[in-house]
């Protein structure tokens, strides 16, 4: 293969993982999930931030200082946010003593239905069936509430020094660069704490640029609507500001979800490719599932023998392949078929041999994908099953 063909083929599929993430992240309902979301998120905001309040203090002695960099903090994750809620979570931190210690305890419990919402969540983009026990999940939430807030101080610590600096440089492009790049880091930090599964990290980072790409191009354009209507959420009163933190919230979360769409795809970006042969048979071959499971034989080519060992079935795109058991023919497979799943399946040898009968191409499907195939896609679970039982038929007809 050639660097540009390559290229092209690299660029093909993530266009197809781009429009994959799009059908599965409604499909998933995210939209629905970012509202549930975003609901948690305000009932854990406060104790999140009396949390980071704390955390900040350990490395900061003025109360004030601390405030200003939660304050820089929250305008850069949540613009519109009003001066009350930082001036409500300033009274609020005053606490000292046991009951301080007491009151932490209380506000990390209570960010904990967040995180246990946004892990559920993860499970089912990631199409996990298994999930961990009661004690273990709580114990990751725990973890993950620490690694963000560690995340956080790092970012609040960071932001004022790089904002600082660029703003005397006259440097406000490169340091929207730089926030760029954090936010990404920050993203991806994210992912790895929440994904059930391990992925490459090349597709965790294409996942928060993704993400951070659709959040900071919003932030303008969020902005820019408010300027032009600033009587929206009037309706809410005094509740205007947190009418207007939460549907900016709820537009976090559903780009922060399809990120993770976006990452889950590309994990899955094999299956993807290969599910379409079997919704579509009949359709035009698809140069990219060739150049990546494609193999090809002459006309007399044996692609298997009777006792071989069966690492993986086949899908016919082009040609025909013959079925036959001590010379006699079983059956011709041509584009559309497949055939090799039962030696898959049950880890048996060949039971048959399998020749070319002219020029032919196939699809070699490995057991991984096979069974993720299987897991995922219930239609296609269906279609096997239909498939064995007419061949069982065919079988009880013949003896």
């Amino acid at each position: 293969m050639t660097m540009g063909s390559a290229n092209k083929d690299s660029i093909s599929i993530g266009l197809f993982v781009l429009r994959q993430s799009v059908q599965s992240f409604m499909k998933n309902g995210n939209l629905a999930h970012s509202a549930s979301l975003a609901y948690y998120s305000l009932l854990a905001l406060f104790p999140f931030m009396l949390l980071l309040f704390f955390v900040l203090s350990l490395f900061i002695t003025s109360s004030e200082a601390v405030l200003s960099r939660i304050t820089l903090l929250v305008s850069e994750f949540i613009p519109h946010l009003s001066g009350v809620l930082q001036k409500e979570v300033y009274s609020l931190a005053g606490q000292k003593g046991i009951w301080g210690i007491l009151s932490m305890a209380a506000m990390l419990w209570a960010s904990m239905p967040l995180m246990s919402a946004l892990r559920e969540t993860f499970f089912d983009i990631f199409k996990m069936q298994q999930k961990p026990s009661f004690f273990k999940t709580k114990l990751l939430d725990i973890s993950v509430i620490l690694l963000t807030l560690a995340v956080l101080v790092a970012v609040s610590l960071l932001s004022v020094a790089l904002k600082g600096f660029f703003i005397q440089k006259g440097g406000g492009l490169l340091y929207g660069g730089i926030s760029f790049a954090v936010t990404v880091v920050a993203m991806s930090v994210f992912y790895l704490a929440f994904s059930p599964v391990r992925v490459p990290f090349i597709y965790i980072l294409l996942g928060s640029v993704a993400a951070a790409a659709l959040w900071g191009a919003m932030r303008p354009l969020f902005s820019l609507f408010l300027s032009y209507n600033p009587n929206y959420g009037m309706a809410f009163g005094s509740l205007k500001a947190f009418f207007i933190v939460t549907v900016w919230i709820y537009y976090s979360f559903t780009v922060l979800l399809f990120g993770a769409e976006v990452i889950a795809n590309l994990r899955r970006k094999d299956v993807l490719l290969l599910r379409r042969f079997f919704y579509e048979p009949s359709a035009p071959q698809d140069i990219r599932l060739m150049r990546k499971f494609g193999k090809t034989y002459s006309a007399g080519d044996m692609v298997f023998r009777e006792g071989d060992a069966g690492e993986e079935m086949f899908c016919v795109m082009s040609g025909s392949v013959r079925l036959s058991k001590r010379g006699q023919t079983l059956k011709v497979m041509k584009k559309g078929d497949y055939f090799g799943e039962m030696a898959l399946l049950i880890g048996t040898p060949r039971t048959t041999d399998a020749e070319a009968e002219e020029d032919s191409a196939l699809v070699s499907i490995t057991p991984g994908n096979f069974e993720t195939l299987l897991r995922e896609e219930t239609k296609i679970a269906m279609l096997f099953l239909r498939e064995l039982a007419e061949r069982l038929k065919r079988t009880n007809e013949i003896l």
